[in-house]
């Protein structure tokens, strides 16, 4: 057990000393692959050897801000870095280019491996479901999406308001202990609103955080909507939901709603659309020249006899796949014949005489008089 403790105490300091990279970069211990590649940039380009010559500080801290982002813009390196600090990080890169690996976790080690029990995964705080609202054409060529988004946010520099404190288990809560006699202990799980995660407390006044812990914050959230991106399809932005001490924030996931288009209708890849063309039309030839969902014009004709709600299939002209969106579902036409409400006598005879009608009459009765 005393053992433990001083591993513990140890890993404790490993995680301490070293370079903040958060810190160099500006950013929350919590912060996204977004913000952590804006402040980069901004910050490279503050301190970029070609607007400062000949300035040592300049170089330095532009070296720093590129080894930070290096270290936090890697999935494994950062969460190497948040359980051992930069000692822990650099021990495993001298080890991995050695060839041995990694090396095993301290904290697997006492927590995972060897018949102990798993770590607990961090509690994610609930997401927040929206509705974007796009139009057939937003789908068909994409676009970029940009929302002012409202939530809760940590103060930047929260994590110096923690004091340790074994006994917090999470947010909120505290386990007590007490002995009811040799040998015997009894632990009990309690409320503690000074609690704010496992192992430690937040000071609920504190210099860092002068306007609180949390405070409300404004971000522009963008997103793209992909070409070909099928009605219902939901855009995660991970991370971006409010801010809770002790916990993962949640995602906002946007859910694609498709606005009604006044003359293409989407089934899959493919459009469908009515054309309505006249009787004459429908018995000889028709051509027609229809505007597509983005602007571009498509010919349809025919040479031949069309019958009424036949379907004329105009290929890749349909909504692009959104995994290829260089390959196009079909264009699915119905034809709809407009018939004339009425015709004259001299109309009526002329269909006649074209369709045989007339003709088969006096045949008839040419047969009756040889009888």
């Amino acid at each position: 057990m005393t053992f433990l403790r001083l591993f513990l105490v140890s890993v404790a300091i490993l995680v301490e000393c070293g370079k903040d990279y958060y810190k160099i970069l500006g950013v929350r211990r919590k912060a996204n692959d977004r913000e952590i590649k804006s402040a980069y940039r901004k910050l490279s380009k503050k301190y970029h050897p070609d607007k400062n010559p000949g300035d040592k500080k300049a170089e330095n801290l532009f070296q720093e801000v590129a080894n930070a982002y290096e270290v936090l813009s890697d999935k494994e390196k950062r969460k190497i870095y948040d359980r051992r600090g930069d000692e822990g990080l650099q021990e495993h890169l001298k080890q991995k280019a050695a060839g041995g690996g990694g090396g095993m976790d301290p904290f697997d080690m006492f927590f995972g491996g060897f018949g102990g029990r798993q770590r607990e995964e961090q509690k994610r705080g609930p997401d927040l479901n929206l509705d974007v609202y796009v139009t057939l054409k937003d789908l068909y060529v994409g676009r970029v999406v940009s929302v002012m988004h409202k939530k809760q946010t940590l103060c930047l520099n929260y994590e110096d308001c923690r004091t340790d404190d074994q006994s917090c288990i999470g947010p909120g809560m505290k386990m007590v202990t007490r002995r009811l006699g040799p040998g015997f202990v009894q632990q009990m799980q309690s409320q503690d609103p000074g609690c704010g995660g496992k192992g430690y407390r937040l000071k609920r006044r504190c210099k860092a955080c002068p306007k609180g812990l949390t405070e409300s914050a404004e971000k522009i959230l963008t997103f793209e909507v992909e070409p070909g991106m099928p009605d219902g399809h939901i855009i995660v932005l991970e991370n971006e939901g409010d801010e809770f001490i002790g916990q993962l924030p949640g995602h906002v996931n946007f859910k694609v709603k498709t606005l009604p288009h006044p003359t293409f209708i989407r089934e899959g890849n493919n459009l469908r659309m009515e054309m309505h063309i006249s009787l004459s039309e429908a018995l000889v030839e028709f051509s027609k020249t229809i505007t597509h969902v983005d602007g571009h014009k498509v010919k349809i004709s025919r040479k031949a006899i069309t019958r009424p709600f036949q379907i004329l299939t105009v290929a890749r002209e349909g909504m692009p796949d959104v995994n290829n969106p260089d390959r196009k579902g079909n264009l699915l036409v119905k034809i709809v014949v407009d018939f004339p409400n009425k015709l004259t006598k001299e109309q009526k005879e002329t269909v006649l005489e074209l369709f045989g009608k007339k003709k088969s009459n006096k045949k008839a009765r040419s047969n009756q008089d040889e009888l």
